[in-house]
């Protein structure tokens, strides 16, 4: 275990948290027809989670890694270095799905615990059983899917953090003449 603070990474970390709230509560308030302050709420708190559910499993794998591959990743986090770049877009990709199940699942637990009850694709087929195709057709589609509204959420925000990254890696590579 290293006895180094690893300041840079945490500050980028706080900084992508609220990067990734500020642009999931614009996606979650559009696609789930909320409120500015409830897709903040829910945004933070999903974001919030993933972050500490993150770090866990983080830390309680990173022993199961092979050898190279420790020492790629905490040369990533602790001394911004990179080594393998294919090694790097299989954990995004990875904690990528692994914060979407992790969202999605926080969200159903706000849910229960504020006792909220989302209105389900069942009840709305019952309301519009008798009236006609385009009826349940609309009303189908006024039901917003909560796992969708999380799926883009999520993408968008990666989206903009891995560009960042993407600016930050490529402004500080030296140019060659």
């Amino acid at each position: 275990m290293l006895n180094v603070l690893p300041l840079r990474a945490i500050l980028y970390q706080l900084f992508f948290i609220v990067l990734a709230i500020a642009v999931e509560a614009i996606v979650l308030q559009f696609y789930l027809g909320i409120g500015k302050k409830s897709s903040i709420q829910y945004a933070s708190t999903a974001n919030l989670f993933s972050t500490v559910v993150g770090w866990l499993v983080f830390f309680s794998s990173d022993r199961w890694l092979p050898q190279p591959w420790q020492q790629q990743l905490m040369n990533y986090i602790f001394l911004d270095e990179i080594s393998n770049y294919s090694l790097l877009v299989v954990i995004a990709f990875v904690t990528f799905l692994g914060t979407f199940v992790v969202k999605l699942q926080s969200l159903n637990w706000l849910d229960l615990i504020l006792e909220n009850k989302p209105t389900s694709v069942t009840e709305v087929r019952d309301r519009t059983k008798f009236q006609g195709k385009s009826a349940q057709r609309q009303a189908f589609q006024e039901v917003p899917s909560r796992a969708l509204a999380v799926l883009l959420a999520n993408s968008a925000s990666f989206a903009l953090i891995a560009l960042i990254i993407l600016i930050r890696t490529v402004s500080e590579q030296p140019v060659a003449f």
